[in-house]
């Protein structure tokens, strides 16, 4: 018995790593708005490939929420100062065991102070 529980332990593990590195880094692609808006069930299957784009290539500090919310679309959370934009989550059934998520911090005159990935 046991073992048996020893193995299960060493199984959800193995499910739970996950190689990030090189898979993403050849996976890039182009921020697209439309791409970016994709929903399949609770999945955003491209923000992940476009958020180095978006990052790197777009030049947000200082836009207003209201461009924001133009370009990226309804936030999946929001309160009077920041934006959430879960980029990818990892599940074990319907348990949540990684969520990536793009947090904005609003200054009070509701423009963009800072953007940060959180994990």
């Amino acid at each position: 018995m046991q073992k048996r529980n020893l193995l299960s332990l060493f199984f959800l593990c193995f499910l739970a790593c996950k190689n990030s590195g090189q898979d993403n880094q050849a996976k890039q692609e182009k921020f697209d708005k439309i791409k970016w808006a994709t929903k399949e069930g609770p999945d955003y299957p491209y923000r992940d490939k476009m958020l180095n784009d978006l990052i790197s290539n777009y030049e947000l500090h200082g836009t207003k929420k209201d461009s924001l919310v133009h370009l990226l679309g309804s936030p999946d959370r929001s309160d009077s100062s920041y934006l959430f934009y879960r980029i990818a989550q990892e599940r074990l059934g319907f348990f949540p065991l990684h969520t990536k998520t793009l947090v904005i911090k609003l200054t009070k005159d509701s423009s963009l102070e800072w953007r940060k990935i959180h994990e």
